[in-house]
């Protein structure tokens, strides 16, 4: 039986094989592969977050609207175990049930970004530290009159308004906690409002526009109670 000739299809030069079909589909494999992996890692280097600065507005945002919250939570367990008005006692359940919860997310941001719980600068202070917390005096502080620093946070009842609320009954209780519950959120609204424009995470400029909203909504509903009590 004769030997098949080896005879090159038309077109290629004697001696180089044609590639086969099956290679061209590896190697545009293996280039998307690669093309993907590139891209990938591109995107994953760029969506790592940075450092969250200590002394900066994120931080102590989380710090300080905990502590506002915790104030908040205590006024509505007070009111809510001594009213018999049950829209007074409804309202209060909302603001407990819902700023407690929010203060464990700020908890958790802490605890993700490696922080301590405790203030890295004295109360209100990150209203100066601009973005990045490195001192320079944010335009923001001096128009919303919340300052920074001088240990004292918008809203916030005093010890004696709180002993107040404790000893109170009836219907002086409930408008005593309707005034300093209005006050309190009116507080909590500007400070939510500040972090929305000089937070440098998004996680904490999205959280704060709802505090702005939720509250917003609340001080017109406390406001409308206060009216028929």
């Amino acid at each position: 039986m004769p030997l098949l000739s080896a005879v090159p299809p038309e077109g290629a030069e004697p001696g180089i094989p044609r590639p086969r079909a099956g290679y061209l589909w590896f190697g545009s494999v293996a280039v998307v592969i690669l093309t993907a992996l590139i891209f990938f890692g591109i995107g994953w280097s760029s969506a790592t977050p940075r450092p969250v600065p200590d002394t900066g507005v994120d931080a102590g945002f989380a710090r300080d609207m905990q502590e506002h919250h915790a104030q908040a939570v205590e006024m509505a367990l007070l009111i809510r175990d001594k009213s018999s008005n049950q829209e007074i006692r409804a309202v209060a359940y909302d603001v407990a049930t819902s700023q407690q919860h929010q203060k464990g997310q700020m908890y958790a941001w802490l605890q993700g970004w490696g922080l301590s719980q405790a203030r890295a600068i004295p109360p209100m202070g990150w209203m100066e530290s601009g973005a990045g917390g490195h001192g320079s005096t944010s335009p923001h502080a001096s128009q919303s009159g919340l300052g920074g620093g001088n240990g004292v946070m918008e809203g916030m009842a005093t010890p004696e308004q709180m002993q107040a609320l404790r000893q109170s009954s009836g219907a002086d209780a409930d408008r005593l906690f309707t005034d300093l519950m209005i006050r309190h959120h009116q507080g909590g609204v500007a400070m939510a409002s500040a972090a929305v424009r000089l937070a440098e995470t998004a996680t904490v400029r999205d959280f704060a526009a709802l505090i702005m909203d939720a509250q917003a909504a609340e001080i017109t509903t406390l406001q409308e109670l206060r009216r028929s009590l």
